[in-house]
């Protein structure tokens, strides 16, 4: 796993390869809404415990026939937060809209981002950062969200080839 960064696991159906491609799409506006690396999984091999969230691109029926309703189920089991599609597009007043990312909501009913709060992190160095300016990358199967400087900086540097991220 990334350094500094709370990852999600991302499941959706798989059976064509169009259905991989929009859970890839899926995968990459999870990481948007939550500032967090986000993994999309196309078999079993994960353990749901190494990650923070795991979240289901429509309701768990949408997911009868997949191989990876398992994971689910083994999400459920460990206590891992499960998330389907939240049931109508929330904004925050910094203008992000949220799908899938579960917002804070303070006592007053106000919603606010994961970056509004704070919660977004460079998986990188660590650091809040406004996802406006953040890059995301793809490695592998995973969407990772950088500082544009974090990610220039990693390009340039000669220890990037043992770096937890491809730059």
């Amino acid at each position: 796993m990334l350094a500094h960064a709370r990852t999600s696991l991302v499941i959706a159906p798989t059976s064509t390869p169009a259905d991989v491609k929009a859970l890839r799409a899926f995968a990459h506006q999870v990481a948007y809404e939550t500032g967090r690396p986000a993994v999309w999984a196309t078999d079993t091999d994960h353990t749901v415990t190494e990650y923070a969230a795991l979240y289901l691109s429509g309701d768990v029926t949408s997911l009868r026939d997949a191989p990876t309703l398992v994971l689910v189920g083994e999400a459920l089991m460990a206590g891992v937060d499960v998330f389907e599609p939240l049931d109508r597009p929330l904004e925050c007043p910094c203008g992000l809209v949220m799908h899938y990312a579960r917002p804070y909501v303070d006592e007053a009913g106000e919603i606010f981002c994961n970056e509004c709060t704070g919660d977004d992190a460079c998986a990188w160095c660590g650091g809040p950062f406004d996802m406006e300016d953040a890059e995301i990358i793809e490695r592998g199967k995973t969407w990772v969200p950088l500082h544009a400087g974090c990610l220039e900086g990693l390009r340039s540097s000669t220890s990037s080839s043992v770096l937890p991220v491809t730059v």
